[in-house]
Order: structure tokens, then sequence, then C-alpha cells
């Protein structure tokens, strides 16, 4: 792995995550499957991608509020991670991530120009967009783009959007964790233990950094960005899956 090249994209990756609450596990995937098979790729952004998870759960506190407003969006995030993981070995993820790539088009196209769309918090919207996000995300680590479709139709509060999106990503790696546990502790163990500790200090430096930013952004700038890094996450999702087919 050509180190330096892949620090400069995971600190990118994680300053950018501070500020949005997104964006961290498939652009780490896509960094690395640069270098890797993506099946590889994705166990190995586990490591980092769950202490990003954890550190921007924590951060600022208010952690009760979150979870009593999103449980059940969080719950069945799990649920479909499962789903996910598993699905990982049975299809191809390519052809996961071009459906995605898909929906984050339209909305995005759907969105410019419009503030006037949302979802109500009820239990059946918050259970479908959570196994939704769970089994998609965890195919294809790309789980944040159905979340912040969801989320940004649902609050206009930045630092809630991100606490409730990093819930669900926690859950998820958890589960795929504990889904692909032989092959993230040998690959981990074997080759890159080294290399991926690296990445994983540097992206909470610059995750601690971004987070600091993201309380200097306005409700209407932080939903600019968020369509922006929909955006990006989605044209990245559509090179990944091509390069997986081609």
């Amino acid at each position: 792995m050509n180190v330096i090249v892949l620090s400069l994209l995971f600190i990118t990756a994680a300053l950018l995550h501070g500020i949005s609450g997104i964006g961290f596990p498939i652009a780490s995937t896509t960094a690395l499957s640069l270098f890797m098979p993506l099946k590889e790729a994705v166990v190995l952004a586990l490591w980092p991608t769950l202490v990003v998870n954890i550190l921007s759960v924590i951060s600022g506190g208010k952690i009760g509020r979150i979870l009593h407003k999103y449980s059940l969006l969080a719950l069945f995030s799990l649920l479909g991670s499962f789903i996910g993981a598993k699905l990982l070995f049975l299809i191809n993820p390519a052809y996961l991530q071009l459906l995605l790539s898909g929906v984050i088009a339209f909305y995005v196209i759907s969105s410019i120009g419009s503030n006037n769309f949302k979802l109500p918090k009820n239990p059946v919207i918050l259970s479908i967009f959570g196994l939704l996000a769970g089994v998609i995300g965890e195919a294809t680590n790309a789980m944040s783009p159905i979340l912040i479709m969801c989320l940004l139709a649902m609050s206009r509060d930045r630092h809630e959007i991100a606490k409730a999106a990093n819930l669900c990503f926690l859950l998820g790696k958890i589960s795929q964790l504990v889904v692909l546990r032989n092959e993230a502790f040998e690959l981990f163990f074997s080759d890159y233990l080294w290399p991926v500790l690296l990445l994983t200090v540097l992206s909470v430096f610059a995750l601690l950094i971004g987070t600091r930013l993201r309380s200097r952004i306005s409700a209407q700038h932080f939903r600019w960005l968020m369509l922006i890094v929909l955006g990006v996450l989605g044209i990245m999702s559509a090179i990944q899956a091509t390069r997986s087919l081609i």
C-alpha cells in the first residue's frame, strides 16, 4: 500500500466526516480499494471506521435524546446490516452500488431548489429506511446516503443528523465485525497492522478538527453541503461499482 497517498485520503475523508457526519466509510473503502480487492478493502476499513463512528456519537453528549428519537432507525439498520454483510459473499456488491448511485442521483436532483420535502418520524418510516440503509450499507460500505436522505427530511439540526447517522453506522460496523470477524482479524494482524493503526490515528485527529468546524456552519449551508457530499458519494459509488464489474 502507498501509505502517504492513503494517509492524505483518510485525513480528507475524516475531516469531511467531522464537518458533515458522513462520508468516511465509503471514502476509506474506496481509497483502500485502489490498492487491494474490494472485499479486503471493506474488511480493513472496519477498524478505522469503528473508531471514527464511536467518537462521532459520543462527542458533545446528548446521546440519550438521540437514542430516544432514532432507536428504531438504529435497530433496523442493525438488522439490515447482518443481512447486508452476508450479501457481501453471496452477490456482487457492485450491483447494489449502481442501484444506490441511481437513488442518490434522483434524490439530489429532486432536492435542488426545494426545502419542503419532509418525512414523519413514525415507526414505519424509521424501520423501512433503517432496514434499507443496513442492507445496502453493509454490502457496499455506503450506508450513509440512505440514512442522510432520511434524516435530512426529518430534521434541520445538523448535530442531531450527524449523531443519529453515526449511531446507525456504529451498530452496522459492529454487526459487520461480528459477521466478518475471522477475515477482519486475520487481515489486520497479518500484513496491515501498522498501516491501519497509522491511518486510524490520523483519521481521529482530522475528525476532531472537522467536528469543531461543524459548529460554525449554518443550517442552510449544512444542507447544501450534505447534497454536495451525497452527490460525490454517488459518483464514487458508481465509479467503484464500474471498476469492480470491469
